[in-house]
């Protein structure tokens, strides 16, 4: 309990935390049909669980959680209407240099999903200062240092609006059947 203590404590890791939140809120706007939960403060708390949802009317969610019983508190995932998670994004990936924003996601697992994102984005390999600035901000957060050197490119050296504005386009696009 301690660690978790200090790691809710940490300037850096209460922007993270912001940064989940301003993403579900943005989004929720973006989707308006969408319906964004109240934010879970027993989640938040403990950094495990969902913090928030956000649910579209077919049931397809969006949820802002941790991963891997906790030991990675800043995921966004998107969830079919079955509950099986589609795609996975690491918010520790997100590099914020004065207000711009960098954000290559990872290789995802899931085969229609590699699919989705090879349709939309470049796989591309990552910046070696990207990767170092990433493997530092995992290193601070506690959360791993694993970051591999491809990557799909959703926003370099964008702005807020942007990043939300890539993010939301890239959620409309995923088949709902998956």
């Amino acid at each position: 309990m301690a660690e978790n203590e200090t790691r809710l404590n940490s300037n850096l890791f209460k922007q993270y935390q912001k940064f989940g939140f301003d993403i579900m809120e943005e989004l929720a706007d973006f989707f308006e049909k969408a319906e964004l939960d109240e934010i879970n403060e027993k989640a938040v708390n403990s950094l495990d669980g969902c913090y928030q949802q956000l649910t579209f009317p077919d049931q397809y969610s969006i949820r802002y959680t941790s991963w891997n019983n906790a030991s990675k508190p800043f995921y966004i995932i998107f969830f079919n209407s079955r509950n099986k998670y589609i795609l996975e994004l690491d918010l520790t990936r997100l590099v914020c240099i004065e207000d711009r924003f960098t954000w290559y996601l990872a290789k995802p697992r899931n085969s229609e999903s590699k699919k989705v994102l090879a349709k939309q984005l470049d796989l591309v390999q990552t910046p070696s200062d990207y990767r170092a600035w990433v493997n530092h901000q995992k290193m601070m957060l506690k959360q791993g240092e694993k970051i591999n050197k491809e990557g799909f490119l959703l926003v370099e050296d964008s702005n807020w609006k942007e990043l939300v504005k890539k993010l939301a386009a890239l959620i409309q696009v995923y088949p709902r059947n998956t």
